[in-house]
């Protein structure tokens, strides 16, 4: 059986070279389906993120509205309570 000599692997039979290279075309495969996956997967997370950041401003702006009443409600509640007689003044 002829020998084939390749750089870093000598001593390889023709079988034993198609064998590792068969492995190796096996293993780049799943790795090109693996890297496949985790480019889906990337951007399925980049569009999550972009849905969640645009919900995070919104939700921003919605307590900066809640607060902004909550602070005009304390104002006029405030403003009520100052108008309402001291005792001292009942009792007169």
């Amino acid at each position: 059986m002829p020998q084939v000599r390749q750089r870093g692997a000598p001593g390889l039979t023709c079988p034993a070279a198609l064998a590792i290279l068969a492995a190796m075309d096996t293993e780049i495969q799943y790795l090109e389906t693996r890297v496949a996956a985790l480019i889906e997967r990337v951007r399925e997370l980049e569009s999550r993120n972009g849905r969640f950041a645009e919900a995070l401003s919104q939700a921003l702006k919605d307590n900066a509205e809640l607060n902004y009443r909550l602070e005009e409600a304390r104002s006029r509640v405030g403003a009520l309570i100052s108008r309402l007689p001291c005792d001292e003044e009942v009792n007169s």
